[in-house]
């Protein structure tokens, strides 16, 4: 576990109660326990002794861990053993405690020295005798060092040799492959469960957004479902799941988040696992859940529902995006069979209870072609999106829509001391192949300090240098934009 493990258990103090069950906790300062005392009583907390589990998962690949887990805990001191931790722990965030008549004091934490993993197993083994594999033979051998490759003495004399071709001779009797710790605590009344919270890393959530258009009733029916992802390096058994959306601060090394301090307190005084949590509680975090009975291997990805299916009406916009280098390039100038880009706007209604934000996520649209099959139209990242604002989806270039933008006049005049004076005019031909009737947008960024000084259809300003005109194209027809631009002093 490296020295991560040290100091887990700093912030157990402030644990106010047990996880799951119980009133607020009043935990005095360590060193109120009798130093006296000798922890004779070791008792161990696999997870087989698990009875609850919580999972939160933040977005940041970050999950808070509340479980609860089986132990007949005597009054007075003793150690508790806790094992099976997931490899991905997080320095200095795990709580304990238990109910509050235990009234339990943390005393001292110790990392087990136990090895973990191929390479600190083998560091065991320096000065004693294994077996070294060459090809279908086994060489006796003593291990003498390890520096990325092993060190050995054999009867031939000292070599080096790849530390995958050592065959040690057994496990050492206190190997782990799991994070382990040893908590020494004193407790003044007698409790059958101990209750953990901690942070992990290695568990991740994301948003996928199904969306079905109808371009007839101008509607979309979306859904959305999530996405788990367990690479903690342990397994997930019928846990009970929260998702938080939003974007909470994290540091690096992580320090315990206000918001994740919030959600451990509110675990330690839960009375059970089940029901939604209160948002109020979450500051800027959103919740989704609670999806009960999860299982999940490590390695495994599970889909659930998130949001149900929803009918939202659609703005459907086609623009077409003009550049400025055009401007200085001169007449003749063109760019022939430029497409539109196809963009859905859709608005947050806030669902059913009329504040819950989409989740950043991917969203992938369809809609039925003229057999009634559906076809795949494209798909884009919808950011966090909060009950009553809009998100733009842009789906790909139209097929039925296309322009061209050429310079008609270009006229340059050099100034003594002064920027050239340039005047031009510009037009773009868009056509509509496509059955119906089509309102496009053309967008065009002028440079610094150019100004329109005629044009055939009336602009809006945007931002500065933007403008935009709104297009109205016949089906099966041809229709001319043209406008006269000056560049000002």
């Amino acid at each position: 576990m490296a020295s991560e493990l040290r100091n887990r258990l700093v912030l157990a103090t402030i644990l106010g109660a047990t996880l799951f069950g119980a009133p607020d906790l009043s935990i005095s300062d360590a060193q109120a326990a009798d130093a006296a005392d000798t922890a004779e009583t070791s008792v161990p907390l696999a997870a087989s002794d698990r009875t609850k589990l919580r999972m939160t998962v933040y977005p940041g690949n970050l999950t808070m861990i509340a479980e609860q887990r089986q132990a007949s805990l005597m009054a007075g001191r003793q150690t508790l053993k806790i094992m099976d931790l997931p490899e991905t722990l997080i320095d200095d965030s795990l709580l304990i405690g238990a109910d509050k008549n235990a009234n339990l004091h943390l005393i001292t934490t110790t990392e087990p020295t136990a090895p973990r993993g191929g390479y600190a197993l083998l560091q065991q083994f320096i000065g004693k005798d294994v077996k070294i594999r060459r090809d279908d033979d086994l060489i006796s051998a003593t291990l003498v060092a390890l520096d990325g490759q092993a060190l050995v003495k054999t009867a031939d004399g000292i070599e080096y040799v790849p530390t995958q071709n050592i065959v040690m001779p057994a496990l050492p009797d206190d190997y782990t492959t799991r994070p382990s710790l040893d908590a020494t605590i004193r407790t003044s009344a007698t409790t059958d469960h101990v209750s953990l919270a901690y942070l992990i890393g290695g568990i991740s959530w994301q948003t996928a957004y199904v969306g079905h258009y109808d371009s007839k009733t101008g509607t979309l029916d979306l859904g959305a479902r999530a996405r788990i992802v367990n690479n903690s390096g342990g397994d997930i058994e019928n846990a009970n799941l929260q998702l938080i959306a939003g974007d909470p601060n994290q540091n690096s090394p992580r320090p315990m988040a206000k918001a994740m301090r919030t959600e451990m307190l509110m675990s330690a005084s839960a009375d059970s696992m089940g029901g939604q949590a209160d948002r109020s509680k979450f500051e800027n975090l959103h919740v989704y859940g609670p999806y009960n009975g999860l299982n999940m291997k490590n390695g495994d990805a599970v889909t659930l529902p998130l949001l149900d299916n929803r009918q939202i009406k659609v703005q459907r916009e086609m623009t077409f995006y003009g550049n400025t280098s055009i401007y200085y390039s001169g007449k003749g100038t063109s760019q022939d069979f430029i497409r539109p880009e196809l963009q859905l706007t859709i608005e947050n209604d806030g669902g059913a209870d009329k504040q819950s934000p989409w989740p950043a996520g991917q969203i992938r649209i369809y809609a039925n072609d003229t057999d009634g099959i559906a076809t795949f139209l494209g798909e884009d990242q919808i950011n966090l999106t909060p009950a009553g604002q809009k998100a733009h989806l842009t789906l790909g270039q139209a097929s039925d829509i296309t322009g061209s933008r050429h310079v008609v006049s270009y006229d340059r005049q050099a100034r003594k001391n002064l920027p050239d004076e340039v005047a031009a005019t510009l037009e773009w031909t868009l056509k509509n192949s496509g059955p119906r009737d089509e309102t496009v947008m053309v967008e065009e960024t002028l440079p610094a300090n150019w100004k329109i000084i005629d044009e055939n259809n009336p602009h809006q300003n945007l931002e500065a240098g933007q403008v935009k005109w709104q297009i109205t194209l016949p089906a099966g027809k041809e229709t001319t934009l043209r406008w006269s631009v000056h560049s000002d002093e």
